[in-house]
């Protein structure tokens, strides 16, 4: 059980797909990508994580009632990121929020974070809900109406336009090397986000996805207290971004500087981009590209303290197709941090053949293990997958 007063991040065992939590020790939220699979909701699929409970266990409900997670971060489009967005979060004016909106335990999404990338073509409903959702709020602040920015309204546009032009809107837009430190018209202090993409070349660029290639890709930022210059924790999110991003990533992050690179591109925690896929290495095929790019493996090389954590949301791996997940590009993260500390979400943690969520508690040491009550650790005992396979092995400790 985590402990409600610190800083956490939460992965949620989503299959091949994306969704994970911030929550600050203020109860601040930053949703990250969502894969809400109905077959996981209520009873319909016992094995399947009801990611859609925890989630509204996890948030705060405002005086009405209704619940809300401060921000909403969609990395890209792809339906694996945003499949159950538009039937389990609330879209339009908020003041028209309804009894049967409650009934059906929609989300509101106070702040919603857009990339002008997903704007470019849509392959799912639920993409096309975010993006109808995010016009929605860009008029009110286009019109400079008095509601814009309520909770519900408001919107951050991250990155570069592309075919569809905001260049009027650019006073709220944030790009690669901003910093963010304000979420749903809240300052935090020992908080911050460090915008790492996506670019606008990436949108003409030789690349084989270039949705992918597009994915925003932050680093989150923990301190202990406002005035320190050290952060406690660092952990990257990375959507489903490929090798071609990560190439312009650290190029141009260096730029600022071997001191502020090194600071921007550190990390704790590594949110294995798409999945585990050997797309983050070089390009697909795997058997026809067979050699790691010397960016994507360098990018790698910023993990700091003895036991640097990657995550890969996805399936268990293994050799066999269809991929992702590679085994292939399991085995260069588990170079670079050890079997270990290289985490799959579907079988890190099992409780009666159900994946449980992966959570870190950030503390003055850096991530950790959340403490089990001894109720959880008998429930847990000895059903867990991977590296965790005794309550014992899931006690605290520095990680």
């Amino acid at each position: 059980m985590a402990d409600a007063t610190k800083n956490t991040i939460k992965f949620y065992p989503v299959c091949n797909g994306d969704q994970s939590l911030i929550t600050l020790a203020d109860k601040t939220t930053l949703l990250v990508d969502c894969n809400i699979r109905e077959s996981a909701k209520g009873d319909d699929d016992e094995k399947l994580y009801d990611v859609h409970e925890d989630l509204l266990a996890s948030i705060q409900k405002d005086a009405n009632g209704i619940p809300f997670v401060d921000v909403f971060i969609l990395t890209h489009g792809d339906q694996d990121h945003c499949r159950g967005y538009e039937k389990n979060f609330y879209q339009g004016d908020p003041k028209k929020y309804s009894d049967t909106d409650k009934k059906n335990k929609l989300i509101r999404v106070d702040a919603m974070w857009f990339s002008p990338m997903i704007a470019e073509e849509h392959k799912n409903d639920d993409e096309q809900a975010y993006q109808k959702e995010a016009e929605r709020r860009l008029d009110l602040h286009r019109r400079n109406d008095a509601a814009r920015n309520d909770a519900g309204n408001r919107i951050r546009i991250v990155g570069y336009d592309g075919n569809k032009k905001y260049a009027d809107l650019d006073k709220m837009r944030s790009i690669p090397g901003d910093i963010v430190t304000r979420f749903n018209d809240k300052d935090q202090d020992t908080f911050s986000v460090f915008i790492h993409s996506p670019f606008k070349k990436h949108l003409v660029a030789e690349s084989p996805d270039k949705k992918n290639s597009t994915s925003i890709v932050f680093q989150a930022r923990f301190k202990e207290k406002k005035s320190d210059t050290k952060f406690i924790t660092l952990a990257i999110f990375g959507g489903d971004s490929d090798h071609v991003a990560w190439d312009t990533i650290l190029k141009e992050t260096k730029k600022s500087g071997k001191d502020k690179s090194e600071e921007a591109l550190n990390w704790d925690i590594f949110l294995a981009p798409h999945h585990c896929s050997w797309s983050f290495f070089n390009d697909r095929p795997q058997e026809n590209n067979t050699e790691p790019k010397k960016t994507s493996l360098e990018a790698l090389d910023y993990k700091r303290g003895t036991s640097p954590k990657v995550i890969a949301s996805c399936k268990k791996i293994v050799v066999a197709k269809p991929n992702p997940p590679h085994d292939a590009a399991k085995k260069q993260y588990v170079k670079k941090v050890g079997d270990d500390n290289f985490w799959n979400t579907t079988t890190h943690i099992i409780k009666d053949d159900t994946p449980q969520p992966i959570i870190f508690e950030i503390t003055t040491q850096g991530p950790m293990k959340p403490k089990l009550t001894e109720g959880a650790a008998k429930a847990i005992g000895g059903a867990g997958l991977g590296i965790v396979n005794s309550a014992s092995k899931y006690g605290s400790g520095n990680i």
